[in-house]
């Protein structure tokens, strides 16, 4: 059958398929330019995201807010005041707290006026603040071991979780030698109100672990439960006790205690006072209601028997000297 005549016949000249393109829209090829940004800080290595509230069963939604001019050596105190009058229009504001002297949290009856106000640039413009939601109130954290030889980088890039994860922390050990030393222990950060019970690096399966909080200790007059940054009281050496700074200690190999006396520093697990303070944070996440005096004058010396435990236990890098 003639194949001009439009009939099923076959042709001895080549033909030509079709071939097809793939179309590349101008925005796909735009966000495949886009790197991970990522922020090194004391908490690990993190992705640098911008969160709002997204948990709308809250009964109250801060907003941690301070001065956009804070440097690190050069902090600008808040004032609560001016703060108050330049909230007066704001919709949503139940009331204002003071967060140490130089952060105050604002506090919203709904997730709407919270992430409102984090979104409003002219208002943090015109008054020179930095917003953000406080680290407690959306996110949640774990403990996973990871073998040494990965990095966070590509912890945080490679692991996958039911959440988002927004950042990583190897912990060290310091060594006789000065040497920090890389654990297995890895601080995983999650995007959630409570951390997932495991995470996946490629096709290895990690389970997620409950992390037990560090005790917040002051490095300048070294009690508990404050930062440096909220503390009004003299300056105290970790090594000596006495008022000065501990770099400008005349005998740095005289250990003495300023919590309890001991021969030892004051930011030493060895020390029983801070023992008791651990020993009441890991009870209050086990769900007893051992208080931290109740630990020091019924269980003396079982703290003494934890203490040379605990002085083992790993730690990050964060010393005295990461405030100076």
């Amino acid at each position: 059958m003639d194949e001009d005549a439009g009939g099923e016949g076959f042709s001895s000249a080549p033909i030509k398929s079709a071939t097809k393109r793939r179309l590349i829209s101008p925005e796909c090829v735009e966000r495949s330019k886009i790197k991970m940004t990522f922020i090194k800080n004391k908490r690990g290595l993190f992705k640098d995201h911008h969160a709002l509230y997204e948990d709308l069963s809250k009964k109250e939604y801060p907003v941690l807010i301070n001065s956009s001019s804070s440097q690190p050596g050069n902090k600008v105190p808040m004032d609560l005041l001016k703060i108050n009058k330049a909230l007066k229009h704001v919709q949503g504001v139940q009331y204002v707290k003071a967060a140490g002297n130089y952060f105050t949290k604002v506090y919203f009856g709904c997730a709407r006026d919270a992430n409102a106000f984090l979104q409003n640039k002219d208002l943090m413009e015109s008054n020179n603040w930095s917003s953000k939601i406080p680290y407690d109130s959306i996110e949640s954290q774990g403990i996973i071991r990871a073998p040494v030889e990965l990095s966070e980088e590509s912890l945080l890039v490679n692991l996958k979780a039911s959440c988002t994860i927004l950042g990583v922390k190897r912990f060290f050990k310091k060594q006789q030698d000065g040497c920090d030393k890389p654990l297995q222990t890895v601080l995983v950060t999650f995007l959630a109100s409570a951390h997932p019970d495991h995470v996946t690096y490629e096709h290895i399966w990690m389970p997620v672990s409950e992390y037990i909080r560090p005790v917040l200790q002051c490095f300048k007059c070294y009690k508990f439960g404050h930062a440096s940054g909220a503390c009004k009281a003299t300056q105290i050496c970790s090594t000596c006790s006495g008022n000065h700074f501990y770099k400008e200690c005349s005998t740095p190999n005289n250990f003495k205690c300023s919590n309890c006396s001991g021969p030892h520093s004051a930011v030493s697990y060895s020390c029983s006072v801070k023992a008791a303070k651990v020993s009441e944070v890991k009870n209050r996440i086990m769900g007893k209601q051992t208080t931290y005096a109740a630990i020091l004058k019924n269980q003396p010396l079982e703290i003494n028997k934890n203490s040379k435990t605990l002085s083992n236990l790993p730690v990050s890098a964060k010393t005295p000297q990461d405030e100076s």
